[in-house]
């Protein structure tokens, strides 16, 4: 008989990037707020790389029809991959002009 696999989504992993973006966003967000030089450097863009994993994985396997819970991390996985990348364009045009 064949073996039939069934893809079963863990919703742990997602609510642990979540949690994982959260932390790396509020330090893009107070290296924002603070005027001197930067002192996170690259750690900024774990934020869209957790983004994206977490965007895969709930992608991947979510049934068709996503809960409300689903949605939102799905909302925030977005934000969390294009907030970084738009605050480096924005000081890179900042710097230029």
């Amino acid at each position: 008989m064949a073996n039939i696999t069934i893809k079963k989504m863990n919703l742990f992993f997602p609510l642990l990037f979540f949690v994982i973006n959260l932390i790396f966003s509020a330090f893009l967000i107070e290296e924002l707020f603070d005027a001197s030089d930067p002192n996170y450097g690259i750690t900024g863009f774990f934020t869209p790389i957790t983004g994206l994993i977490s965007f895969i994985y709930l992608k991947k396997f979510a049934e068709k029809k996503l809960n409300v819970l689903l949605r939102v991390l799905q909302l925030f996985n977005g934000v969390f991959i294009i907030f970084p990348i738009v605050v480096f364009i924005y000081g890179i045009i900042i710097m230029i002009g």
